[in-house]
């Protein structure tokens, strides 16, 4: 599964089609808007919803941290979608991937998981509220409106670009790289959810995750 590598201010970092980041030097698999629980939430509310959206999320984030070679994960946001949707077995799911994988986890707090609340010690998150630095980069859920002193890793977003499919086009998700504003914003971990397009821009770097490869990276230039 071909990665993308890119070197930010001296950080060597992959873009995996798996829809994370690695940081080499901080050995650290960073992942945002996983959104834990929608799919039960919207089948709460009567709206149908498919099965297995979270098995298949969390077997692809153990894997990839395995593949990676990873030391700790970060989640820059939205681990989980909202109260509603975690239930006993959402819990538990999730508490087996822990077993499995036991890697410690930051998250950095987003704006659904501060409904949700306390999450189960079984869990074994470290939950971090506003933003927190490793290995010289930033991580703070929202992209921030200006540049900060060091480089930023965001989520929120779900950033979508649309790629040629033959005689059609069809969105797929993309690693956003905002020159001006010193900002990586990650792709939705979950396939669970629609996002905001990008447009190839000067100073905006955009790489789309093709199947399963990276692709880019597409505008940029100055």
């Amino acid at each position: 599964m071909p990665s993308a590598a890119i070197t930010i201010d001296g950080n060597e970092m992959d873009l995996m089609p798996e829809r994370a980041l690695f940081l080499r030097a901080a050995k650290a698999l960073v992942v945002a808007d996983l959104h834990v629980g929608k799919s039960e939430s919207y089948r709460r509310f009567g709206v149908p919803s498919a099965e297995g959206i979270d098995e298949e999320l969390l077997v692809r984030l153990s894997r990839a941290a395995m593949r990676a070679g990873a030391r700790v994960i970060v989640v820059v946001g939205d681990l989980t979608h909202s109260a509603v949707g975690i239930g006993e077995a959402e819990m538990q799911r999730f508490a087996e991937f822990r077993e499995r994988c036991a890697l410690p986890i930051r998250l950095v707090e987003g704006n659904h998981d501060r409904g949700v609340g306390t999450l189960p010690p079984e869990w074994m998150i470290d939950r971090v509220r506003g933003e927190f630095a490793l290995g010289g980069v930033r991580f703070e859920h929202e992209p921030p409106a200006v540049a900060a002193a060091a480089w930023t890793v965001s989520g929120h977003l779900h950033p979508m670009l649309a790629v040629a499919r033959g005689a059609r086009s069809v969105e797929a998700p993309a690693f956003v790289i905002d020159h001006a504003r010193r900002t990586i914003v990650l792709p939705a971990f979950s396939k669970f959810t629609r996002g905001v397009r990008f447009e190839p821009s000067a100073g905006v770097e955009l790489f789309a995750i093709a199947e399963s490869e990276v692709v880019g990276p597409i505008g940029g230039a100055a």
